[in-house]
């Protein structure tokens, strides 16, 4: 009873520091932008960004183009989760072939996927079909990685075990391996849902007619921080939400480990 009061109030605490940290941070940007201690023009105030929100979602802009880069991100994140996870499964299931094709994947890793940005466009286009594909560029590296290694992580001595009493191999990954690539997959999707972001606000930065990335360089061309910054905080706001869904889920889903290891 005890440790579960404690547990709430460190939850408590650690909540109010976090909120006060939040505002006296944004008080502090506020206050120093209106005293002179920084130049406005360069750093924008809380305010100046506030109101550029309110008149851009009053004129429908950022809606439509918040709409458009989300679309992008979020189907290239869905797609190389996907092809993701089961190219990890493949390769962690089979023993040989992830052996062979390991350094094949790291290698690919190590690609730095947003300098291909140009070469896609310059294949795909400008439209949705270069963003998706940048983004989707990003995603399914890390989660094939991810998976491979959750799948290599599990214990040898319960997969021997499970092989003594005689499970197949199908019940072995359904029963074993899938559920101890959980933690992994979140862990990755966790960092994917980013990685969606930027690749398509870097489509977006190399030729678009629409999205975050184009108000961004449309701001930049007329040197409006206020208008540069407003958009980027919102997405990083909605990417923080997703992050948020994601870790919820995550505990729904692994409820059963937390409480087999009280």
């Amino acid at each position: 009873m005890s440790m579960s009061l404690t547990k709430r109030n460190d939850a408590a605490f650690i909540r109010t520091s976090q909120i006060l940290l939040l505002v006296g941070g944004l008080l502090v940007w506020e206050i120093g932008a209106r005293l002179g201690f920084s130049n406005v023009t360069w750093t924008s105030s809380p305010t100046r960004i506030a109101q550029e929100f309110w008149s851009s979602m009053m004129a429908g802009e950022l809606p439509g183009h918040l709409r458009v880069t989300l679309t992008e991100a979020l189907a290239g994140l869905a797609a190389g989760a996907t092809v993701g996870i089961l190219l990890g499964m493949v390769l962690g299931v089979s023993r040989v072939l992830g052996a062979i094709i390991e350094p094949f994947i790291m290698a690919l890793n190590c690609l730095p996927r947003v300098a291909l940005g140009p070469l896609i466009v310059m294949y795909l286009g400008i439209g949705f079909a270069s963003k998706f594909a940048l983004a989707f560029s990003l995603v399914v590296v890390p989660m094939m990685i991810n998976v491979f290694e959750g799948i290599r992580s599990t214990d040898p001595v319960l997969v021997n075990l499970m092989r003594t009493v005689g499970a197949s191999r199908m019940q072995v990954f359904f029963k074993l391996l899938l559920p101890n690539c959980i933690p992994w997959i979140f862990s990755a999707l966790r960092v994917s849902i980013s990685f969606a972001m930027i690749g398509a606000i870097v489509g977006e930065f190399i030729s678009a007619r629409a999205g975050i990335g184009y108000m961004i360089d449309t701001a930049a061309g007329a040197y409006d921080v206020t208008a540069m910054l407003m958009p980027l905080i919102v997405l990083m706001l909605v990417t923080f939400t997703f992050d948020r869904l994601f870790v919820l889920l995550r505990n729904r889903l692994l409820r059963w480990r937390a409480e087999s290891e009280t």
